[in-house]
């Protein structure tokens, strides 16, 4: 597989530990969204094979080699196996390690555990490798303390292992990802170093802005605090009530330091929207979702720092390894 900078990148895949020859597509998608990577694979049907891809559960592992470097760019569990006998292609579609997660379905309360804890135990319990940080309040209800949570199966019998641990992430105010076979529970990445992007660099380049979060934005958060025995009233934005597009949240029992926090969040959550850059260049291996990205050279008001949450990467004999990278502009710059 060619591409345009004549680089000759190689991919080696395997289905349960079997190597799978013929292979003529190759797609990528990950995402910061608090979702599953996917992935689908076209090879040239093979009757003769075909036993590889009958057997219910099929785990797969995606390496690419670039420039002499071999990495792993997805692995995880098969959805689905279609042939299609007009053109003898078989494909795969899949998820990365997320999904075992999210199949697992969950009625428990984890009563007198920490948000940490919850993490490292349902990661041991999928062969995934925590990496968390620690945590010191329980979750649950608390009636001593100045603050108020619930159990999160409340209003459900049951729930996902993986929704579990998203609203655990958003109360602590983490994010959590699958890398691999790592589960990642922890404070939201700081952008290091982020990767220098100028036009130059780009095969294309499309700047998006919309024009209603540019101009302002403010999410309020209203609750009642059952200790205190008053409302409360939280905003977080670029303003007064009247500047730009306004949210408005009604959450019980939140204190008024948890409504600030959860206006704040759903605020940078928001605003990410505000311009967003999409790029195509040729196919790489080393950025993330969640790194840092500093545009420069476009000369508008669009060059700054942005965090990527989105990379497609396509590896085909008609176009040889692309990528299609997204970035949003943090909250911080909203003018």
């Amino acid at each position: 597989m060619t591409t345009d900078t004549g680089r000759l990148p190689q991919v080696w895949i395997t289905a349960n530990g079997f190597t799978v020859g013929n292979v003529m597509n190759v797609h990528v998608q990950s995402n910061s969204f608090l979702g599953a990577d996917r992935f689908r694979v076209s090879v040239v049907f093979d009757p003769t094979s075909y036993n590889v891809w009958e057997v219910d559960e099929i785990d797969v592992i995606i390496n690419v080699c670039v420039d002499s470097v071999w990495q792993e760019l997805i692995r995880g569990p098969v959805d689905k196996v279609e042939v299609d006998l007009g053109t003898t292609l078989l494909h795969v579609d899949g998820r990365d390690m997320t999904a075992r997660l999210i199949e697992a379905q969950t009625q428990e309360t984890f009563e007198n555990q920490t948000a940490s804890e919850v993490a490292n135990t349902l990661a041991s319990r999928r062969g995934l490798t925590p990496n968390v940080t620690p945590t010191t309040t329980l979750i649950g209800r608390n009636y001593g303390g100045d603050h108020a949570r619930v159990t999160l199966n409340q209003y459900s019998s049951m729930t996902t292992e993986w929704d579990l641990l998203t609203k655990l992430a958003y109360t602590e105010g983490f994010d959590v990802w699958v890398d691999g076979q790592v589960l990642n529970f922890a404070p939201p990445l700081a952008a290091a170093s982020p990767v220098v992007v100028r036009p130059t660099d780009c095969q294309s380049i499309r700047l998006d802005r919309a024009l209603a979060l540019s101009a302002g934005l403010n999410v309020t958060v209203k609750s009642w605090d059952c200790r205190a025995h008053a409302s409360v009233s939280q905003i977080a934005g670029t303003g007064g009530d009247d500047s730009g597009q306004s949210f408005v949240l009604v959450k019980p029992n939140l204190t008024a330091w948890d409504a600030a926090q959860l206006a704040q969040r759903v605020y940078d959550q928001m605003s990410q929207n505000a311009r967003v850059v999409t790029i195509e260049w040729p196919g790489e291996v080393d950025i993330k979702p969640r790194q840092g990205l500093q545009l420069t050279e476009t000369n508008t008001d669009f060059d700054g720092q942005y965090v990527v949450t989105s990379i497609e990467r396509a590896l085909s004999f008609d176009r040889g390894f692309t990528e299609t990278v997204q970035a949003r502009v943090p909250s911080w710059m909203i003018s």
